[in-house]
Parts: C-alpha cells; structure tokens; sequence
C-alpha cells in the first residue's frame, strides 16, 4: 500500500486539496449561518449523547452510484464533487463542535475523525482513481473503438473498484461497533 500511496503522491495530494476547500467552505458556512440557527444547532448538540458512527449504507449506495456512472463518464465530476461534499460536512462539524463544547469538542471531534475517516478517506481515494480510471478509458473505447486493451483495463479497473466497495463496507460494519464502544468512554469531553 505505501508503494501505491507514493506512485499516486500527486493524485492525492489533489485530492486532499478538494477536500480541504470543501473544509475552508463548511467552516465558512457556519460561520455564515444566523445566531438563531448556530444557537439552535449548539442546542441540538449538546443535548446529543450518541455519536456512533454509521457510514454502513451511504458509502455503499454513493460508491455504487459513483462506479456505475463512471461508465457514463459522469462518475469523475461526481466523484470530485462528492470529496468536496465530505470536507464541507468535516468543515461544518468541526465548527459545530468547537462552538458547542469549545476545545475538549474539538479534541473529541479530531479523534472521532481520526478513528472513522482517515483509512476509509484513504481507500475512497484509491477508488475514486479507479473511477476516473475508468471514466478515460470509456473516452479511450468510444474513441478507438475495439481496443482490446482498453478493454481489459476498463475490467481491471472495474474489479479494483469493486475490491474497495466490498473493503470499506467490512470497515464501516466495524467501526459501527468500535465507535459506540470507544465513543462512550471519551464522551467526558463533551460535558
């Protein structure tokens, strides 16, 4: 895996990029939200005791979407779109929880964060480089028409694809488990 990680550092680092606008625009959107909603918003919050994490169905049914429609070649704008769509939502929460339970919501955040998105992020990476894998050669079939190499890459592509859907599900299925568990013994900081 390291070897992929630095044959791919550009990619990522792209990639890491749009997250980190969507992060920029989410805390700018807070930031941009009324008193009312931000007190309504701390309010919800505070009175929250459950943060499990659940990501079980939506990367299941969005990665699916996105594999689909990168046969269409639509998936790579989606795809890209879908990165940004996460580093608002991580950009929103962290703003969310700094307002609501000032540093200690922070520190709970972070590693919340740490625990359920940094290997899922990096696996969605590595599928969202199929997908746009994908999506060029589909331009390079209508293109050249028959190529039987472009063929097998498209299937290659497709089966690595698959590959990351199916990883991803079996993490999401665990730390559906180990979030609760860990969770509740770090949920002091958020009183």
């Amino acid at each position: 895996m390291q070897k992929t990680l630095l044959k791919n550092k550009k990619y990522l680092i792209f990639m890491l990029s749009i997250v980190l606008i969507g992060l920029i625009v989410g805390i700018i959107y807070y930031i941009s939200q009324s008193i009312d909603v931000k007190n309504r918003i701390i309010s919800i919050i505070s009175n929250y005791d459950s943060f499990k994490y659940n990501a079980i169905f939506k990367d299941l049914i969005i990665m699916s979407i996105l594999l689909v429609s990168s046969f269409l070649v639509i998936g790579i704008p989606l795809a890209l779109f879908y990165l940004f769509y996460e580093g608002v939502s991580i950009g929103f929460l962290i703003s969310i929880f700094l307002a609501s339970f000032k540093i200690k919501g922070l520190i709970y955040l972070l590693f919340f964060l740490l625990v359920n998105k940094c290997l899922s992020f990096l696996l969605i990476f590595l599928f969202i480089q199929k997908i746009i894998n994908i999506g060029r050669y589909v331009i390079g079939l209508i293109i050249y028409k028959n190529e039987t190499v472009i063929k097998e890459k498209v299937i290659q592509n497709f089966t690595s694809s698959l590959s990351y859907i199916i990883i991803i599900f079996i993490l999401n299925i665990f730390l559906y488990f180990l979030s609760s568990f860990l969770f509740k013994h770090l949920s002091f900081l958020l009183h």
